[in-house]
C-alpha cells in the first residue's frame, strides 16, 4: 500500500512537472504571438501616420497653390489698373513735355 502511494505521488508530480512545463510553452507561445500583434499594430499604424501626413501635405499643397494662384490673378488685376490709370497720364505727361520744349 505504501509502495502504491509513493507510486501515485511521484505519477502525480510528474504531471505536475508535465503540466508546468506544457503552461510555459504555451505562456511562450502567446508572449510569442503577442509581440507579433504589438509589432503588425505599429507597423499599420506608421503606415497610417504616413499617410494621414502626406493627404495633409497634400491639402497644404493645394491650398498654397490656390492662394499662390489667386496672389497671381490679384496682381494681374492690380497691373491692368496702373497701366490704364498711367496710361492716361502718359498722354497728359507727353504733351506737358511737348510744351516745354516747343513752347
Amino acid at each position: 500500500m505504501i509502495e502504491e502511494s509513493v507510486k501515485a505521488v511521484k505519477e502525480a508530480e510528474a504531471k505536475a512537472v508535465e503540466l508546468i512545463s506544457d503552461a510555459k510553452k504555451k505562456a511562450d507561445a502567446i508572449v510569442q504571438e503577442a509581440r507579433r500583434d504589438a509589432e503588425q499594430i505599429l507597423a499599420d499604424v506608421e503606415i497610417e501616420c504616413r499617410k494621414a501626413q502626406a493627404d495633409r501635405m497634400d491639402a497644404a499643397k493645394a491650398e498654397g497653390d490656390k492662394a499662390l494662384s489667386e496672389a497671381e490673378a490679384e496682381s494681374a488685376r492690380d497691373v491692368e489698373a496702373l497701366k490704364a490709370l498711367t496710361g492716361s497720364r502718359m498722354a497728359d505727361a507727353r504733351e506737358a513735355v511737348i510744351r516745354e520744349l516747343v513752347g
